[in-house]
């Protein structure tokens, strides 16, 4: 197959598309300059123009497309990994196979990185809970995760009009409002989300720079992709991660951490979406709030096309809310456990040669009740508004009915286990995060593997991390009526602990001092130049 990549070029630098919102019956925007309308072939629709009036995208008729899902079991850039998984894979499923994903990465003609990765492809599902429900036919060997590929494309007309009706068109499939200048902003009204929690809508206005491209979603809904080159994504892509009013020291180096992890991905994620990456967190968030912050415009414009670079390739550059105290090995994030670039450690000033031994159930217990003094320990510190919503991650509590998590379980696993008594740790990583869990039931015994299956198996969202203990409190017959997760830090904990970052910045330590810190053996390079 071909592995050559040329990326899309805008302003000098590469453009990436990241998915904004799915599931709309209707599109009202205004654009805050001049703009041109085209279609997906890039076709002018209407010519550029200054409209201060609302405008409405209509689906005039539409229909649904069809996608699969299957599952990732194994991932690794050395191939000779990949086939040696692959034959344990297929005593599983004789269908798994080798899918290769990443290439080559050129830039207006120049290679850039390579990426080339390997993973274990396997099944064919009609839903993600159908998929989710197979994890067990492959453990405990794998840590299997879930994939699509769209089987057939979603279409249909679409109207486009302004308030007054004065201006109209309409396209097939896709319109893209395209501002004459990338810092031309777009503003969407009431858009449509739904807290699954509170089982309740939500309408929120988003703005967003760049283009705006309108098109059908699986469904047969409108969705929204944000268009828009490395450097001025990279400015919304801080202040959704962490806020404002942090140290101009630390908006550099999550500027160069954030442009490594874009640029070390392409092609790795959203395989079955129109997209390269989404905007919630599984690679970059990407919030559609307006905000001003003098030093997130300087951070970006100081390290323009700066990455990290480990071994010739941009390095995958992880990061995380707060460690609680320890990173993690990059074996915590199913990624190639023995990267250099990623090894757990201390988060403090001069973390300790010898391993702290956190994988020890012992030590891990005395670990997550202790406030161990780390960087990211924010104790009698006076904090900007963004670190002090933080704090109480350091060392949280979350407490359930064992009716509620029992049915908490059977919704996240499909898997009813009847009575839960008990929850085993079985493995646990470099920084006390749990790797694999027992649940003991009346129907049956139930092991996840994997910090991300745990934690989303075990609380209507997520629990914070995976690092914690379990506390049970038993009626007189010994069953347990209620548990609470004692836990610490916030994240998969690989690579930067963002608030352990933040503070030291705050401590007077430049960009240069706080990557050394998180990432060794690594250089920081130019990847292009504007």
């Amino acid at each position: 197959m071909d592995n050559k990549i040329q990326l899309k070029e805008r302003d000098n630098q590469p453009v990436f598309r990241i998915g904004l919102f799915t599931g709309q019956e209707h599109i009202d925007f205004r654009v805050m300059g001049k703009f041109h309308l085209e279609d997906e072939n890039g076709k002018e629709l209407l010519k550029p123009m200054k409209s201060d009036l609302k405008w409405r995208v209509k689906m005039r008729d539409s229909r649904p497309g069809k996608e699969a899902f299957f599952l990732v079991l194994y991932e690794s850039f050395k191939r000779e990994d990949a086939e040696k998984k692959l034959e344990i894979a297929k005593k599983f499923d004789s269908t798994a196979e080798i899918m290769e994903l990443g290439g080559e990465i050129y830039f207006k003609d120049k290679k850039i990185n390579s990426n080339l990765k390997y993973v274990i492809a396997a099944g064919e599902y009609s839903s993600e809970m159908a998929a989710r429900k197979a994890f067990k036919q492959f453990q405990p060997d794998f840590i299997p995760y879930v994939e699509k590929r769209q089987l057939e494309a979603p279409g249909g007309y679409l109207e486009i009009f302004d308030a007054e009706y004065d201006k109209s068109t309409e396209s097939a499939n896709v319109v893209r409002i395209v501002p004459e200048e990338t810092p031309t902003k777009t503003k969407i009204f009431g858009v449509r989300s739904f807290d699954e929690l509170l089982q309740k809508e939500h309408f929120n206005d988003l703005v967003y720079s760049g283009v705006v491209e309108l098109r059908f979603d699986i469904k047969g809904n409108l969705m929204g992709i944000s268009e828009i080159p490395l450097e001025a994504y990279l400015k919304r892509v801080i202040y959704s991660e962490i806020g404002t009013d942090l140290p101009l020291e630390f908006s550099k180096s999550l500027a160069i951490v954030c442009r490594s992890e874009a640029l070390a991905r392409v092609n790795h994620k959203r395989l079955g979406d129109p997209f390269d990456y989404g905007h919630t967190g599984e690679t970059l968030r990407y919030f559609g709030e307006e905000f001003e912050d003098e030093n997130i415009d300087k951070a970006v414009d100081m390290t323009a096309g700066q990455v990290v670079r480990n071994d010739g390739h941009i390095s995958d550059t992880p990061f995380h809310l707060i460690c609680g105290g320890h990173t993690e090995d990059a074996g915590g994030m199913l990624m190639d456990s023995d990267n250099p670039l990623l090894k757990g450690k201390m988060d403090s000033p001069e973390p300790p040669k010898k391993s702290a031994g956190l994988h020890k159930e012992s030590n891990a217990r005395k670990w997550i009740l202790s406030r161990p003094e780390t960087w990211c320990n924010m104790k009698g510190r006076e904090l900007p508004a963004s670190l002090e919503r933080v704090k109480k991650f350091f060392r949280w509590e979350f407490n359930y009915s064992r009716r509620e998590l029992e049915d908490i379980i059977r919704k996240k696993t499909g898997e009813d286990i009847g009575i839960l008594f008990e929850i085993i740790p079985i493995d646990r990583g470099a920084s006390a995060r749990l790797r694999e869990i027992e649940l003991i039931g009346s129907l049956k015994n139930y092991r996840i593997r994997g910090q991300l299956n745990i934690r989303e198996a075990l609380a209507y969202e997520y629990l914070p991390s995976s690092c914690f203990l379990v506390e049970r409190e038993l009626d007189d017959t010994g069953t347990p009526i209620s548990f609470t997760f004692v836990g610490a830090g916030h994240g998969h904990g690989v690579g930067m602990c963002k608030t352990g970052a933040a503070i030291m910045a705050m401590e007077k330590q430049n960009h240069k001092k706080i990557l050394n810190h998180y990432f060794e053996s690594h250089t920081i390079q130019k990847a292009y130049k504007l």
